[in-house]
């Protein structure tokens, strides 16, 4: 399908550390389902000259998209009921795939030339849905880049404190999302991530944009996002999920761009029976180590960001990443080990008093 005239597009560049990428929709609507996603992780810019890619979003003017076959053709499923790519047509540096975001949503097309550096995402008009494809492929287009330049992907939520990034770490449901954000409503933190970060060879980190899961007693309002009803060791857990662009408008968080690492938290539970509900202590080697490595394990998420079929011009495989690497890194920044008795505790219990000491920004009186 032929693009509009480039003079009557919405276009933009988005940086993050030595990557631009070019985007162009057809309207300003498609161009801030990017921008409203990926920044500030990615600064917005004036066009470069030379954009490493770029990514041009167009509507499908038939009702419900494309309506090619793609029987019996190549098909990349990714995990968790995540995003189905089936390929059209391969020859060489010209790639030609049907996308279904959900396996019930309306199908994109994308379309690649390699030698153009350039991917062409074609959507079913006014399916507000499967806008989802353009913030993925600007994802798929940094991430891995970065991951194959040594960048590392953490299970981990993140906040900004006094032009820091202090990132909490737990195991799944420890409560790191629950504390960042009671670091914004309580400390006056900035938000940096809610599930995943990027840690960087020289100790940037930044928030990687997923959508954010709030447990429902914290004092958050309902009238946006979805609620989420689950089971976790036979107690039922409640949730509400937001978009980006939902949590920044509705709580009034303020996001943060990249930042320099500057503290770390371990939240675990302790096993002591007479211990304090809730206490904090120095964090050790192997404390570290152990944390690093678990919230290295994260593969669903390195698929997602993964350009297996070349949609965006990048690596075909991310590089490897490694626990000690990681705890070395972390080890260089202050930090605690924050033991609570029950994780259910999390929302209410007093961790700001006993971090205070230990971690720099956590002040008396907070």
């Amino acid at each position: 399908m032929a693009a509009q005239d480039q003079s009557t597009r919405a276009e933009a560049e988005l940086r993050l550390a030595s990557y631009r990428l070019h985007v162009s929709a057809s309207c300003g609507t498609l161009l801030e389902s990017v921008t409203s996603v990926l920044a500030p992780a990615c600064a917005v810019m004036n066009l470069a000259v030379e954009p490493d890619w770029s990514v041009w979003i167009d509507e499908d003017p038939r009702p419900g998209g494309s309506e090619e076959t793609a029987a019996d053709r190549p098909e990349l499923v990714l995990p968790r009921g995540g995003p189905r790519l089936t390929v059209l047509d391969n020859q060489g540096a010209r790639l030609r795939v049907s996308a279904r975001y959900r396996p019930d949503w309306a199908t994109a097309v994308i379309e690649v030339d390699a030698c153009a550096r350039r991917t062409q995402l074609v959507l079913p008009t006014g399916d507000t849905r499967a806008v989802r494809w353009c913030d993925w492929l600007a994802k798929v287009f940094f991430a891995s880049r970065l991951l194959q330049a040594g960048w590392r992907m953490l299970h981990a939520s993140a906040v900004a404190i006094d032009g820091r990034a202090l990132l909490f770490l737990a195991g799944q449901r420890g409560g790191k999302s629950t504390l960042a954000h009671r670091a914004c409503t309580e400390l006056g933190a900035a938000f940096l991530a809610d599930d995943l970060v990027l840690l960087g060879p020289d100790g940037t980190v930044v928030g990687w944009p997923t959508r954010v899961c709030l447990p429902v007693d914290l004092p958050v309002t309902r009238a946006v996002g979805t609620l989420l009803d689950g089971v976790v060791d036979g107690q039922v857990r409640r949730r509400l999920r937001l978009t980006p662009a939902e949590h920044r408008s509705a709580l009034g968080v303020t996001y943060s761009p990249p930042l320099p690492l500057g503290m770390v938290v371990i939240i675990a539970r302790t096993d002591a029976p007479q211990a304090p509900a809730v206490r904090a202590i120095p964090l050790d080697r192997d404390a570290l180590a152990s944390a690093a490595a678990e919230a290295l394990d994260v593969p669903a998420q390195r698929l997602f960001t993964s350009d297996l079929l070349g949609l965006t011009g990048g690596p075909r495989t991310s590089g490897s990443a490694d626990a000690d690497d990681v705890a070395r890194e972390l080890s260089e920044v202050p930090g605690a080990l924050l033991r609570v008795g029950d994780p259910t505790m999390v929302p209410t219990a007093p961790v700001w008093d006993a971090l205070i000491g230990l971690v720099p920004g956590v002040a008396v009186g907070t």
